[in-house]
Parts: structure tokens; C-alpha cells; sequence
């Protein structure tokens, strides 16, 4: 399995309030990704490992994909990444494996461009609904972003593990309101 350095910036954002508000994203769309990732029982001495289903496009004009990703962090916003895509059939054997100490993570991905950067704006369904978060994969960490001015960013959380993926899959933030609202 192949093992590759992914850098990313991501920041916590508030939802834009209206359709008006939301027109220059959806003129600089790229692709829409409806997510659904699970984490495995974790292996002794091995990093967590997520499995997803991914729906690229619109309704009519979609295609399905499966993937099986692990990460280590090696700094601030750079993790050691093994990912590859699997079968549709490996997918359901693996989900037999799912960590009964998390919850699915579903979100809609809006990937788009702003100032020659492709941005991915993940939106979370289900018990994280509310909550949307901006990711920007860089060649450097270090490398100057400029940020869509169309979206309010609240903070950035490259460094916050309480916005990873993992940490928001929890059993225990399924009950809990997350704190992070569209109107925050």
C-alpha cells in the first residue's frame, strides 16, 4: 500500500445563511461528494483506520467509490496517508469491523476553486449537522492561502485533534449537541 505525505490547513466556518450569500461558491464548484466513512476497531499498536463510501456528482450522474485510509501525524497539518480504493465488496466485509465507539461521519463535500486553490468544503449531516469545516491540501504547509471571502472562516483547527475526523465520529458528541451551529 502505497504511503504518501498529505499536508492540509483546515478551519472551522460558519454556514452561510442564505442561497445569495452561497452564489459564488456555487459558481466556482468543481465536484460534489456525498460522504459516508467508518472507523475499524483499531489494531493494537496501529493508527485508526476509516473506510468510506463516496457518491461523486449529482443525482442522475454519479459514480461510487470505496476507499481504505489510514493516517499517522508527523507535525501540525502533515500526516502520513495510506490510501487506496477497494471494492465495493471489501467495504461491506470491513464494515463487520466497525468501532462500536464511533459513529458514522456523513457529509456533503463542495470542492471548488478560489484564486487557483481547490478548496473542499465538508458540510456534516446527522449528529454533527451544523457544523462545516474548510480543508485546503497544500504542496507546503507553510505556503500562503488565500482564504474565499465569501465564507465567514471562525477559526482555523489544522492543530485542534477535536475537529479531526476521528474525534468527531465519537458515540459520545451523538447525544451532546457539538456546540458549533450554523449560527455561530
Amino acid at each position: 500500500m502505497p504511503t504518501q505525505l498529505e499536508k492540509e490547513r483546515k478551519f472551522l466556518i460558519k454556514l452561510p445563511s442564505s442561497w445569495a450569500d452561497l452564489a459564488e461558491l456555487f459558481d466556482s464548484i468543481v465536484n460534489i461528494q456525498r460522504i459516508s466513512q467508518t472507523y475499524l476497531v483499531p489494531h493494537k499498536g496501529e493508527q485508526a483506520v476509516r473506510i468510506r463510501e463516496t457518491i461523486e456528482g449529482m443525482k442522475g450522474k454519479t459514480k461510487t467509490f470505496f476507499e481504505f485510509n489510514q493516517k499517522k501525524p508527523v507535525e501540525t497539518g502533515v500526516h502520513q496517508e495510506k490510501e487506496h480504493k477497494i471494492s465495493e465488496e471489501e467495504y461491506h466485509k470491513l464494515l463487520v469491523d466497525a468501532d462500536p465507539q464511533k459513529c458514522e461521519v456523513q457529509k456533503t463535500r463542495f470542492l471548488f476553486k478560489w484564486h487557483e486553490q481547490l478548496f473542499e468544503l465538508d458540510v456534516f449531516k446527522g449528529h454533527l449537522k451544523g457544523l462545516a469545516i474548510l480543508e485546503l491540501e497544500m504542496k507546503d504547509i507553510d505556503d500562503t492561502i488565500e482564504l474565499p471571502k465569501f465564507l465567514k472562516v471562525i477559526k482555523e483547527v489544522t492543530d485542534d485533534r477535536e475537529y479531526s475526523n476521528y474525534s468527531l465520529a465519537n458515540k459520545d458528541l451523538k447525544n451532546h449537541e457539538t456546540g458549533h451551529t450554523s449560527s455561530d
